[in-house]
């Protein structure tokens, strides 16, 4: 199967899940892969003047959501996939379109990540509505008619979907695929338990309420540490006792030195599509606590596989926190079913076989 791969490049989430997908293909399939703007490959060329007339004149209509990519294609291509963002797409024997999203939707995005106000979001959506079936763009929520199929990671992101009358049997949801690394071995009863938190975004990500949770569980005199990974604002830390911060390492170094030391991952985030680290810890074996947001409770199971506690409550957290801690051996346990899990529902295996069948489906109404 030819497939013309529209991605994406926007850090974090978004380039794992492209960088992913890419090098680990579904069986059969063979992707010929765009991710800049204006950017051709053979038997698709872009449509530059098409995309910077409608970004330039159009989209600052509707901001906020993404800008456009344009393409005419050959009949090389069975099938086009784009990856969270607008297109149009031309060919000769209309080829099938295909739509995977990073996140929970755009609408979730701007809601929670820009702090917009229900009403405003409505008048953007609206204006999308009057122009982009108009100009035959594709977007998932007010534009979906002529894709074929729209992948989401969760149900969380398929429920904002088929709210806005996006019909359930065009939603299909696939989780993510990550590796599959070596079960790190661990202390059986260490010293020190360790508590990571992995995130951008130091407000988003919950990372005051992490600090405030390890620094009450220090004064009661338990013995714990906090490693914290990805935000300028974690330098702060250094010196503190029982705190260690890395503004940013890179995903190998992350794997091989800091995933396999840690004891427990926390995720208290106050905004998140998905959360694509705690499917990571997941598969080094750790519980996980997590926030009551967004798709964290579908990937987490409170009691099985870690705990969720509501957004921005300290006193679940650093409580959750402090059972793992004074319980070692449960804790491993829960880790292992977290381990399990993940390869039942994260593996690059198990994320093949669904997008292979997504694309399948697509071309069967063909």
């Amino acid at each position: 199967m030819e497939c013309l791969l529209v991605g994406t490049r926007g850090g974090g989430g978004e380039d794992t899940l492209m960088d992913e997908l890419i090098a680990h293909p579904p069986d059969g399939v063979r992707y010929t892969v765009v991710r800049e703007p204006h950017e051709s490959a053979k038997g698709a060329r872009a449509l530059t003047v098409w995309e910077v007339a409608y970004n330039r004149l159009v989209h600052p209509r509707i901001h906020m959501l993404h800008g456009l990519r344009a393409y005419r294609v050959s009949d090389r291509f069975d099938l086009v996939h784009v990856h969270n963002t607008a297109s149009w797409i031309g060919s000769k024997r209309r080829t099938p379109v295909v739509m995977t999203l990073g996140g929970g939707s755009y609408y979730h995005y701007v809601q929670e990540y820009e702090g917009w106000a229900p009403h405003r979001i409505d008048a953007l959506y609206a204006r999308a509505r009057r122009i982009l079936p108009r100009l035959g763009i594709h977007n998932e929520f007010v534009s979906w008619k002529g894709l074929r199929g729209i992948a989401v990671l969760s149900e969380f992101a398929r429920g904002f979907l088929v709210r806005a009358g996006v019909p359930a049997d065009r939603v299909t949801v696939i989780p993510p695929g990550l590796p599959t690394p070596a079960v790190p071995v661990r202390e059986p009863n260490p010293a020190t338990f360790r508590f990571l938190l992995i995130g951008r975004n130091a407000r988003r990500k919950g990372a005051d309420l992490f600090i405030e949770a390890v620094r009450r569980l220090r004064r009661q005199g338990q013995a714990v540490e906090a490693v914290l990974v990805g935000d300028a604002a974690y330098a702060e830390l250094e010196g503190e006792p029982g705190f260690q911060a890395f503004p940013w390492i890179d995903r190998e170094r992350l794997y091989r030195e800091v995933l396999p030391t840690s004891d427990a991952l926390v995720h208290p985030a106050r905004a998140e599509g998905f959360g694509l680290v705690v499917a990571e810890a997941m598969s080094f074996a750790m519980p996980i606590v997590v926030s009551d947001h967004g798709a964290l409770p579908e990937i987490v199971r409170a009691g099985e596989t870690g705990a969720v506690v509501p957004v921005d409550d300290v006193d679940a957290l650093s409580g959750a926190m402090a059972a793992l801690a004074a319980d070692p051996a449960a804790a491993r346990e829960m880790g292992a079913r977290a381990r399990r899990r993940f390869e039942a529902n994260f593996s690059h295996q198990r994320h093949q076989e669904r997008m292979k069948s997504f694309y399948l489906t697509a071309l069967g109404g063909a």
